[in-house]
């Protein structure tokens, strides 16, 4: 889940945007190219990891036999650039270092998956979790239930994604994936109510949180149409299929005069210095300080209690408890350190201050580079954040303009 420079919507965008450029209609049909390849191509963000980062982990590897962190991030970065085989390598070795890791035994499941080796990818990802049922907050269960499906094996993949779903139940993806393997299964009854479950759980999600997980409730509505073939889904799918290529043909003429009679091709230099700021942010993450807010913090409970309508039904209840226990999570063992911020208690996010637009003794308004989990490195965006301290608390927000500004209220330990 990143920011818009790390999605696939960015090729799309460029894609478009070369097209009206160069006053070629025909090169639109480039877009089903790319989204027939998508798979096999890494997202924009990814290449930029290969490019740079990658480059400093390879040295560190050459020069420390023993550095199991420089594999374990390089092996991470090269399967985000789908590069799997030059993964192996790297994870075999840490392996050899650290045979009981359980982010290497994962990491390595996941690589031999993706190069086709389903069955060998199995045991390492039952031992991982076997030595942490947390590991990367259960997704060997996703990758298992992946590598048996890929195997025919629809009845073991259903029990891993169940497995899965379980302690994440406010995944909208995991639902999408356990209606595909009822419907291999044949009951097409349970596929249905698991993509039903789906997309309600996807409209109980707070605002962020719904944000960050949009692509997958798109997927969710399309497997109506993919999986369980319901006409009326199918039928939607065409109709906005056929709008969304009468809408470019349309304004085809008007925008491509637009842009002929501009100096510059503001779509394009967008998306590029998009690019450049993110880029420009990892080289400057931690460069600013965080000043005397730095210390330990206790989020106030009150700050992020979510309401519960008093008409709610028991599964909503259960929802909005999870979804409060997420946010807990999430914001807890909370510090304020000299030019960055961490807090988590089991995915640890990490705002990696880049630039301060302003400090006073009671105000801190800067920009960071977000990883909303440390352990994935391809999962960053550029986002403001706001220290504001009220006497013996501090509240603590993503600036106003930002999705999901809800202030969380904070008091030093």
């Amino acid at each position: 889940m990143g920011g818009t420079v790390d999605s696939y919507l960015t090729y799309y965008l460029a894609w478009i945007f070369f097209s009206y450029a160069l006053e070629r209609k025909a090169l639109l049909v480039g877009l089903v190219v790319l989204l027939v390849l998508r798979r096999f191509i890494p997202r924009p963000g990814a290449l930029f990891r290969l490019l740079g980062r990658a480059r400093s982990l390879r040295s560190q590897v050459e020069l420390n036999r023993a550095n199991i962190t420089a594999r374990r991030d390089l092996a991470v970065i090269y399967l985000e650039g789908l590069r799997a085989r030059a993964a192996l390598p790297l994870i075999e070795e840490g392996l050899a270092l650290a045979p009981d890791d359980p982010e290497l035994l994962y990491l390595f499941g996941l690589a031999l998956h993706r190069v086709g080796r389903h069955e060998a990818a199995l045991a390492p990802l039952v031992r991982a979790v076997e030595l942490d049922p947390r590991v990367r907050y259960g997704l060997p269960y996703v990758v298992a239930g992946d590598a048996l499906a890929a195997l025919k094996r629809w009845d073991g993949a259903l029990d891993a994604y169940e497995h899965y779903l379980a302690d994440n139940s406010s995944d909208v993806s995991g639902y999408t994936r356990i209606a595909r393997a009822h419907a291999r299964t044949g009951d097409q009854v349970a596929a249905r109510e698991a993509l039903r479950e789906g997309i309600r759980t996807w409209g109980l999600l707070p605002s962020s949180m719904k944000r960050r997980q949009f692509g997958r409730y798109l997927a969710a509505q399309w497997a109506r149409a993919s999986v369980l073939h319901e006409p009326g889904a199918i039928s939607v799918a065409l109709a906005l299929l056929a709008l969304g290529l009468a809408a470019l043909w349309q304004s085809y003429a008007p925008v491509s005069r637009w842009i002929s009679e501009s100096s510059v091709t503001p779509g394009l230099i967008g998306l590029a210095s998009e690019q450049r700021a993110l880029v420009d942010g990892f080289q400057r993450c931690g460069s600013q300080s965080t000043g005397n807010f730095a210390g330990h913090y206790v989020v106030v409970p009150e700050s992020i209690a979510i309401p519960i309508p008093a008409n709610a039904s028991d599964w909503e209840r259960k929802t909005i408890a999870e979804n409060a226990a997420f946010v807990s999570e999430q914001y807890g063992d909370f510090e304020i350190r000299s030019d960055r911020i961490v807090s988590g208690t089991r995915l640890i996010q990490e705002f990696c201050l880049t630039r301060v637009v302003q400090r006073t003794p009671t105000i801190l308004l800067a920009e960071a580079v977000w990883h909303e989990d440390v352990g994935d490195p391809g999962d960053a965006s550029l986002i403001r954040i706001r220290l504001e301290r009220h006497g013996s608390l501090t509240a603590f927000q993503l600036a106003p303009g930002e999705t999901g500004s809800r202030a969380i209220q904070l008091k030093r330990e």
